[in-house]
């Protein structure tokens, strides 16, 4: 019965784009009165090609709507179902279902995850052998990002990455900083399978999705794509008009960024989280695991610019800080064209989600606290305007930058074709570099680069798919033996650290 009361609910707000309950029409001025001009205005001034966005309040949705096109030609409306890429919202849905096994007695935060795993290895050695899952889940186990491992990589396994893991370099000692890293929340999901019994994307739909009536939210694009209501990411050209992006497989990263769903869809989840693990009456995982996954555990920076936010924390799934002093636990995402927020004031029992189909945009995050300003009856810091001025200076920035440039004169030091080869690293995977109409290409986890001679034997990649742009301008230098054959092939896989040697195999 609660259930089919929240649904309804739900349903009712749908076709008038917002639902009022009696204690709303106390508010004066009208809190809810100017937020479809708000979004819209904020959409269009951020170039997303749509926007949807969905509020909770006090354990009822008021407000759910979509606003501009799911694709570039503009001809299929953005609604409160549409589907979008959850990318990176899927942490905290992976950090509650190891809740759950916590709560179940089977999985402990801070026991080392070679209790779990016995084989987990990482290059630091002794030093890193307490690394826990509450390390793993809040970003502080030391390991770089190394998202090139298994960006775009549709045959990466956990048991190989597990297996490359000891041969990725760390970053720093273990819980001195934070680092943001998915491949450790793709082990994570490793663990919560070892300890189940079940893959992570079985455990998860049975024991939240399921539970929460989530039936539209799944785990990788070609089920998105085959839903009647789904977005296509966008990214922006040199012309600053958004450029669709094909679908790409997201298998690999599984519980860092996997997931697909619908504001609609995030309104249950929004209420389980602000119901501190209950749902319509069902206690899903404990308040105490709530109050864990929300506690803050390591600092994420330092003190920011604007005035209204405090320092942020991580802690196990979600960010936390206080935004005009109230408690915000809140985490974004962005993934092939898609980027979203999904903001919670516990103490307001308030959630907003936001999801645009346009890479890399801080919209979704610029709109949440600006309608939550409205909710509160504050006086509006106007986040969306104050983001866009800020584009243009750092976008002026960076145009008045030089880029480097390369030596001239110089020439390789022998024919293209003996380039040729197939590169690898232990930890990285295999380039595959070849002849292509007179010149060289490489390929990456099926990403195609064309390799412009750049100086001397140092050539300059330039990506020739959308959305390849981790591998714009990376710098491919080939090394010789002392019999001056081509043995490696030093890559810039990561700005954290210095090239990555592959080593020739073929």
């Amino acid at each position: 019965m609660q259930r089919r009361a929240f649904i309804a609910a739900m349903g009712a707000g749908l076709a008038s784009g917002l639902i009022r309950p009696a204690w709303a029409a106390k508010a004066k001025p009208d809190p809810y009165a100017d937020f479809d001009a708000l979004f819209e205005t904020a959409r269009q001034a951020w170039r997303a090609p749509g926007l949807a966005v969905a509020i909770l309040k006090d354990g009822v949705p008021i407000y759910a709507k979509g606003f501009g096109w799911r694709d570039g030609a503009r001809t299929q409306p953005i609604t409160a179902d549409t589907l979008f890429g959850c990318a990176s919202l899927t942490k905290a849905f992976t950090a509650a279902s190891a809740a759950l096994l916590v709560d179940d007695g089977k999985l402990d935060w801070d026991e080392p995850v070679t209790r779990y795993v016995p084989e987990f290895r990482v290059a630091g050695g002794a030093e890193y052998a307490s690394l826990s899952l509450r390390d793993m889940l809040s970003h502080r186990t030391g390991l770089g990002t190394h998202d090139l491992v298994w960006y775009n990589n549709e045959r990466l396994s956990k048991a190989e990455l597990l297996a490359r893991l000891p041969h990725l370099p760390m970053l720093a000692p273990l819980r001195s900083q934070y680092q943001y890293n998915n491949l450790m929340y793709i082990l994570a999901g490793l663990v919560v399978e070892r300890v189940s019994g079940q893959s992570w994307e079985g455990f998860l739909k049975a024991r939240l999705l399921e539970p929460l009536g989530m039936s539209r939210t799944g785990f990788t694009p070609t089920q998105m794509s085959q839903d009647g209501n789904f977005a296509f990411g966008h990214k922006l050209g040199a012309d600053k008009l958004a450029i669709s992006i094909p679908l790409r497989p997201e298998d690999a990263i599984g519980p860092a960024g996997e997931l697909h769903s619908s504001a609609n869809q995030f309104l249950a989840w929004m209420a389980l989280q602000l119901g501190r693990g209950t749902y319509q009456g069902r206690r899903l995982f404990s308040a105490a695991q709530s109050e864990a996954m929300w506690a803050p555990i390591i600092a994420t920076g330092g003190q920011p610019e604007a005035t209204e936010l405090t320092r942020g924390f991580y802690g196990m799934g979600w960010r936390t800080d206080y935004y005009r002093g109230m408690r915000r636990v809140a985490h974004g995402g962005n993934l092939n064209g898609f980027s979203s927020r999904v903001t919670l004031f516990p103490e307001q029992n308030i959630g907003i989600i936001a999801f645009a189909n346009l890479r890399g945009t801080p919209l979704p995050g610029h709109v949440s606290l600006d309608v939550f300003d409205r909710l509160m009856g504050l006086e509006p810091a106007n986040w969306s305007a104050r983001g866009l001025a800020r584009r243009e200076v750092n976008e002026a920035k960076a145009a008045a930058q030089m880029p480097p440039a390369p030596i001239a004169g110089t020439s390789p030091s022998r024919p293209l074709a003996q380039f040729v080869g197939t590169f690898e690293h232990p930890g990285y995977g295999i380039w595959t570099i070849s002849l292509d109409d007179g010149g060289l290409r490489g390929l990456f986890n099926q990403m195609p680069v064309r390799l412009g001679h750049w100086h001397y034997d140092v050539f300059n990649a330039t990506p020739l798919r959308e959305d390849d742009d981790d591998l714009l301008n990376v710098k491919f230098a080939f090394l010789s033996d002392m019999a001056g054959q081509i043995r490696g092939l030093e890559v810039e896989m990561d700005s954290d650290f210095p090239p990555a040697l592959f080593t020739r195999t073929a």
